[in-house]
């Protein structure tokens, strides 16, 4: 089995039926990931309708679970739709209210587009530190062009207890700095792309017990699907190449990105 720690299934036309597909794929849990304050309670939304759907007996479904959060590229949004929209989301899905809420995020920094000033990323990346950390909730960051501010930022705030990179693009050296923090590293489709040897080398390098796998569907399909469409479904592509790429059985390391995903998201 296989969990997609990252995925968005939340803004297409027909989620359930993308869970319904990832189920016969084997995977057993999805992480649906906000980015803003209406995905965020898209995905808040899924999430619910899918345990609510496994509580009536449905058995075609994985587990879902939610975040919240608000992406770089819309830092700059004011108030209930920015940063005070997704505090509020948090204080209304705090887990001991939504069990199915297990992180805030994706947040972080990407320079490489700047749809948002830098200094307003650098505030909303850090306040949603703090949420993290006062909800005792798992940090899915989202890194672009951006590594020396992300980790200055990250040691000038803490660390939340969890913290995870979300499709995770850097070399071992960075894979080193994000590792020594205590943080996991997610990789995505991108690791099977032809030109993308610094990240299965980051892959290769990562300890098992730190390494999960996403699709960040609806984008970043795998090979043979690159350019495609993405989806949940795909998760497992991702997890046997780098499945071969450490040299491990299929089912090995299954059992192990399961687990460190379970202990990063605290799922249940």
């Amino acid at each position: 089995m296989w969990i997609d720690t990252h995925c968005h299934i939340h803004t297409e036309d027909d989620p359930l039926e993308l869970a319904r597909d990832s189920f016969k794929a084997a995977v057993d849990a999805l992480i649906c990931i906000g980015t803003d304050v209406l995905s965020s309670q898209k995905a808040v939304g899924v999430a619910s309708t899918i345990e609510r759907a496994i509580r009536g007996g449905a058995t075609d479904l994985p587990r879902c679970y939610s975040t919240i959060g608000l992406h770089p590229h819309d830092a700059s949004n004011p108030g209930m739709t920015g940063l005070d929209g997704i505090a509020h989301l948090a204080r209304l899905n705090a887990p001991q209210r939504t069990g199915n809420l297990v992180a805030i995020g994706e947040c972080g920094l990407d320079y490489f587009y700047e749809y948002s000033p830098k200094h307003n990323q650098q505030l909303a990346f850090s306040r949603q530190i703090e949420l993290a950390k006062e909800n005792d909730l798992t940090l899915v960051i989202h890194t672009r062009d951006a590594w020396d501010d992300t980790f200055s930022i990250l040691l000038e705030s803490g660390l939340p207890n969890r913290t995870v990179f979300h499709c995770f693009t850097g070399d071992t050296a960075l894979a080193s700095r994000a590792l020594d923090l205590g943080a996991y590293l997610s990789f995505s489709g991108m690791v099977t792309f032809r030109n993308a040897e610094n990240i299965r080398e980051a892959a290769r390098f990562t300890p098992l017990d730190r390494l999960l796998i996403e699709t960040d569907s609806p984008y970043l399909a795998p090979v043979p699907h690159r350019g495609k469409t993405n989806t949940p479904a795909f998760v497992g592509l991702v997890g046997e190449f780098i499945a071969k790429v450490k040299d491990l059985s299929f089912d090995e390391f299954s059992d192990a990105t399961v687990a460190a995903a379970n202990e990063c998201f605290s799922l249940k």
